[in-house]
């Protein structure tokens, strides 16, 4: 949604910025004593005298404004995706979280120190932490071990972060070949 937002502030900031440039134009044109630059403006400034409020053009264009502000409100008002994962605290008064990122970066870091793991990618989601470690010319019972030993690690890391409700781990260990 974040992208969504600034997208949307990104093209009204430009089309706002187009407009005051073109006002300033055309204020200045008129000062001078010239015709229209950009905009021919007293031929909309007398259509717009002489169409009534009930005019196809009129109503089609605020029918088409009303939609544009119900979805800019409707995008607003959607609740965003939980970035943080509650700690539980000792005083019901405090609030403290970590974030998905900083999570999965504990992780990696946690997995990443275990000896035989050469690379190591964490996803983390509201209830689920997915860990993918890399590791080099291994059998299939030293990559269980490995496995094993990642799991043990990353769920005693979990574990002592104290998280209200913690995301079920999945490790997977694959071999990458010289």
């Amino acid at each position: 949604m974040r992208v969504l937002n600034r997208l949307l502030a990104l093209l009204l900031a430009v089309a706002v910025v187009f407009a005051a440039t073109v006002g300033v134009i055309e204020v200045i044109a008129q000062r001078a004593h010239h015709h229209p630059v950009l905009l021919d403006w007293p031929g909309v400034h007398h259509w717009a005298a002489r169409t009534s409020w009930g005019a196809a053009p009129v109503l089609l264009l605020s029918i088409g404004l009303v939609i544009i502000g119900l979805l800019l409100l409707i995008a607003q008002l959607k609740p965003r995706r939980r970035t943080r994962l509650p700690i539980a605290a000792a005083n019901p008064a405090t609030d403290a979280a970590i974030t998905r990122g900083g999570l999965a970066h504990n992780l990696r870091r946690t997995v990443t120190g275990i000896d035989g793991v050469g690379h190591a990618h964490v996803t983390v989601r509201r209830h689920h932490a997915r860990v993918s470690a890399t590791t080099r010319n291994a059998t299939d019972s030293d990559r269980d071990k490995l496995r094993t030993t990642l799991t043990d690690a990353a769920q005693r890391q979990i574990a002592a972060l104290h998280l209200n409700h913690p995301p079920t781990l999945s490790v997977r260990v694959t071999t990458r070949e010289r």
